[in-house]
């Protein structure tokens, strides 16, 4: 069982889709994988599809030392696909430092967790970390036989390696671990002069530490995420696929011949009577048939910004879900959202609101309610 954490503490570098499409590649080569989410953003179990549905056993209630929220940590293992199972995340997991600030183990909770189980049997456990260098992101070095970090081609994503690394360089000091290091490319665009430079600079910086695959952009890999699946099942032929599975094999290579291709051979047989084939990069269309259009509305003209948050958008707070002020003084946002059950709440000034107009809704973790919309 080899242990891989995806780390960097820049977001939009690509370090969760990495995460879920590495894990997705690597199950597609017959291998047995559990990827564990441990940003409390969620977006590694959002781009699997496993959000939402036991709220009480995520990755949080493996760690935490409070005995009624404690579960071991095969109680809270979720099967998304063939090979390919997730412990999930959720909000929660961003007060576990606090909680265990007073234990002298607890950036080696993870490590635990993993390494005195014996009925985790997996070929590779892959972990999402928080895109931060915090007490999550040294749980999970600590954890690792082997880091990678994302980097896209941007200045400032070469700006925050040295503190990863430093951080690793504590871990070897500390505690004597010392996980292998290796940089991926990432968010490559050949059409720029810009990128080229960028990845001439990132190869000069990280020398032999730095994988040979670079994942290149790809409409496919957002598409992917938004329907709940890794690439490999989204769309093979895709070069978000293709890059994908070339990083598996190159992970894969680092500890066995290449069985790689025969294992995914016979995988992809199986896979073709299990799946509908998708349709090429070329003829797809943007938004699927399935995709609907849903109207979030909010009675509130003192408020001078309204946010929408929910499970479609991992709770975060961004421009792209800000309301829409309507003449009447009501406040709007309309979303494409796939089928599903999906929590929301409304962020008026600050203030968490559910939605009063739905009678619709359920007890969240922290007591209050939040308002649920089914398609």
């Amino acid at each position: 069982m080899k242990t891989i954490s995806i780390a960097n503490q820049k977001g939009g570098c690509g370090k969760t889709t990495t995460a879920i499409n590495l894990a997705g590649a690597l199950a597609a080569s017959r291998r047995k994988v559990l990827l564990i989410d441990l940003d409390p953003q969620s977006h590694a179990s959002f781009g699997l599809g496993a959000t939402g549905q036991l709220v009480d056993r995520t990755i949080y209630n493996v760690l935490t030392d409070n005995s009624e929220k404690k579960r071991e940590i095969c109680d809270c293992i979720i099967n998304v696909s063939q090979n390919l199972d997730i412990i999930p995340s959720n909000i929660l997991l961003s007060t576990l430092e606090q909680e265990l600030k007073d234990k002298e183990d607890a950036v080696s909770k993870l490590h635990q967790a993993l390494s005195n189980n014996e009925k985790l049997n997996y070929d590779y456990i892959i972990i999402d970390c928080p895109p931060s260098l915090g007490f999550l992101t040294f749980n999970a070095l600590r954890a690792a036989e082997q880091v990678i970090v994302p980097i896209d081609m941007s200045i400032f994503s070469l700006m925050g390696v040295s503190k990863l690394l430093g951080m690793l360089e504590l871990i070897k000091v500390k505690i004597n671990h010392a996980p292998r290091v290796d940089a991926l490319a990432t968010l490559f665009d050949k059409r720029t002069k810009y990128s080229q430079t960028m990845l001439d600079e990132i190869r000069t910086f990280f020398k032999s530490e730095m994988l040979s695959t670079v994942i290149r952009m790809n409409v496919s890999l957002k598409r992917a995420a938004a329907n709940g699946v890794s690439i490999i099942q989204f769309d093979k032929e895709s070069n978000g696929a293709i890059d994908y599975l070339s990083l598996a094999k190159e992970i894969f290579g680092f500890e066995k011949a290449p069985e790689f291709e025969k294992a995914l051979e016979e995988s992809s047989q199986v896979t073709q009577e299990n799946v509908t084939p998708a349709p090429s990069e070329e003829t797809k269309s943007y938004s699927s048939p399935s995709i609907k259009e849903v109207t979030f509305t909010i009675n509130l003209p003192e408020a001078k910004e309204i946010f929408l948050v929910g499970d479609f958008n991992n709770w975060q707070i961004s421009d792209e879900h800000r309301l829409s002020r309507l003449s009447d003084g009501k406040w709007e946002k309309r979303m494409n959202l796939s089928p599903g059950r999906y929590k929301y709440k409304f962020v008026a000034d600050g203030i968490w609101l559910e939605d009063r107009e739905n009678s619709e809704r359920e007890k969240n973790a922290f007591g209050t309610f939040d308002s649920i919309v089914k398609l």
